[in-house]
């Protein structure tokens, strides 16, 4: 609510003021300011100002009156009062008839009355009404804590915001998706993606308007605050209206009240998913390690998580090799080291359930240091072929959201069924370090190949299968580490493309002779032929034994 002209003019003290336009030039002009204005104007007036005036320097000089009261209309004011009976005696007609043409409404008063005076019952009566005015906003803000404090949704704070501004709201998120308010999500993204094009901010005379973007088209106004919390941009707060219509400041204050109310929401209901993440992630995990939990404790925890826990479930253990190089990359460029891995362990979990619901299976995630844990429901009888749907899909979606990151994934035994949380993820891990280690980085390695794996690591605690290794491949690894002719890899590709020089010096991208001569080095080192087969058993196994890593130089 502001202060009208017609309101001014019915004081006491300005009974003997003169209307000299019409009654239509005073009607709807709200008054915010008053001031003293004489000639030249410039820019010392602002819009919906109440200016008095003596009129000096412009006696009998029609011409330059009628152009300061064109300055005085161009700057917005809303109403012209003269003092008349020193400098000005009669308001030329010319001005009277220009004022008309333009619904600005000029006023005679008489020389009499002190400009003190005026000012002094224009500012008491704006006083009174900013008084008022501020006990409904500290209404209004009361209210809007009080719905945060209840718990109440986005959606309460928007339609109690909408009775206020009798506008229609919209309030979006960070990722631009319409999550409260009756404005029409299509009609006001269509107008934000005009407006972000321009990104320029509405040009107000109203110092607290200064902060709104604004753009029209056609019949449709769309303005625009940024909702901003300590921990960066929360999301954005739109008043769809008519073209052409505009915030007072109490409506200002209102549309700011409920931007920051929105962003103490959205700060509130982050820390609230952030607190059911940490309970949901503890739970998966001490499911997972087996820790002892009642039966009371487990069954609440999955009703409050919607976790049916009596489906077959295989777990799914996934190493992202290369991701703290993406975060530190991230925090060079701009963001801390922090946010980035919040953003990219979001990005991991969604890739995830992007994945289960295409494939219409239960999921249950959790994360322990860089390592992520994934149950996938999976029938028995199919239970290999979803998994590698599941991993397909998830890596998919990887390639966009996370481009770069390369993950190596181990999975537990297919049959493990209803129940086995523990056991699978045991297997699982087994199959992630053994893959590691053996086959490198970014390898799906299943527990049920990893047979040869394991007897090798139980052979490998034998204290005579050591001295037996360390005989054979001890010569091989002293003379890598002199040469760097790395002649263990050497044997592992010509083992693996069965005996073939052709084929391991393509792979090796090594002349035929250079291949040949590391072969002849190999045997003189080793004492042991490449032709026999039990020489080529021996020096076989011990270089499987040896790859385990259990058996240290």
């Amino acid at each position: 609510m502001h202060l009208s002209v017609k309101e001014i003019l019915e004081s006491r003290l300005l009974k003997t003021t003169k209307l000299k336009t019409s009654e239509g030039t005073i009607d709807g002009k709200v008054v915010e300011w008053v001031s003293v204005i004489e000639s030249p104007v410039e820019n010392f007036v602002r819009e919906n100002e109440f200016v008095l005036t003596t009129g000096i320097g412009c006696h009998e000089k029609t011409e330059e009156f009628l152009s300061f009261v064109k300055d005085v209309y161009d700057s917005g004011a809303s109403a012209l009062a003269i003092a008349t009976g020193r400098y000005i005696f009669e308001i030329p007609e010319e001005i009277i008839h220009f004022a008309e043409d333009r619904k600005f409404a000029i006023i005679e008063f008489p020389w009499e009355i002190r400009f003190a005076d005026i000012v002094h019952e224009i500012m008491t009566k704006m006083n009174d009404l900013n008084q008022n005015n501020r006990k409904r906003s500290e209404d209004v803000q009361q209210h809007l804590i009080q719905k945060i404090l209840e718990g109440k949704t986005l959606e309460h704070i928007t339609k109690y915001v909408e009775l206020e501004l009798n506008q229609s709201v919209l309030i979006c998120n960070e990722k631009g998706e319409a999550i409260a308010g009756s404005a029409n999500p299509r009609d006001v993204l269509t107008l934000w993606n005009q407006l972000k094009k321009n990104m320029s901010i509405h040009e107000s005379h109203h110092p607290m308007q200064s902060e709104i973007g604004k753009i029209e088209n056609g019949d449709m106004q769309l303005l625009h605050l940024n909702i901003q919390s300590d921990t960066g941009h929360k999301g954005d707060f739109f008043i769809l209206s008519e073209t052409g219509s505009s915030l007072n400041e109490q409506e200002v204050t209102i549309a700011e009240q409920a931007v920051v109310a929105a962003a103490l929401w959205f700060s509130r209901n982050s820390a609230v998913i952030k607190a059911e993440s940490r309970m949901q992630n503890e739970f998966l995990l001490n499911l997972a390690k087996g820790e002892r939990m009642s039966e009371e404790h487990v069954a609440s925890h999955a009703e409050f998580f919607r976790y049916n826990l009596n489906l077959p479930y295989i777990c799914i253990v996934g190493f992202p090799e290369n991701l703290n190089d993406l975060i530190n990359h991230d925090a060079n460029l701009s963001q801390s080291r922090k946010a980035s891995l919040e953003r990219m362990s979001i990005y991991i979990k969604e890739g995830m359930l992007y994945a289960a619901e295409n494939l219409q299976r239960q999921l249950l995630f959790a994360y322990e240091n860089d390592e992520v844990i994934v149950f996938l429901e999976t029938p028995n009888s199919v239970a290999s072929d979803t998994v590698n749907q599941f991993l397909d899909l998830v890596e998919r979606r990887f390639s966009h959201l996370l481009p770069g990151v390369t993950f190596s994934w181990g999975i537990g035994k297919e049959k493990d069924g209803i129940w086995n949380y523990t056991s699978s993820f045991q297997k699982a891990k087994a199959a992630l370090e053994m893959g590691r280690s053996q086959r490198g980085i970014g390898k799906r390695i299943d527990f049920d190949e990893t047979q040869i794996n394991r007897l090798l690591l139980n052979l490998a605690i034998n204290e005579e299968v050591q001295d037996i290794t360390m005989s054979t491949v001890s010569p091989l690894v002293e003379y890598d580490e002199k040469r760097d002719m790395d002649l263990i890899q050497t044997f592992i590709t010509y083992k693996n493309n069965n005996l073939n020089v052709s084929q391991t010096a393509r792979e090796l991208n090594l002349h035929r002779q250079s291949l040949l001569y590391r072969l002849r080095k190999i045997e003189s080192l080793t004492m042991l032929s490449l032709v026999d087969p039990d020489d080529l058993f021996l020096l076989n196994f011990s270089i499987k034994v040896w790859t385990t890593g259990v058996i240290k130089k």
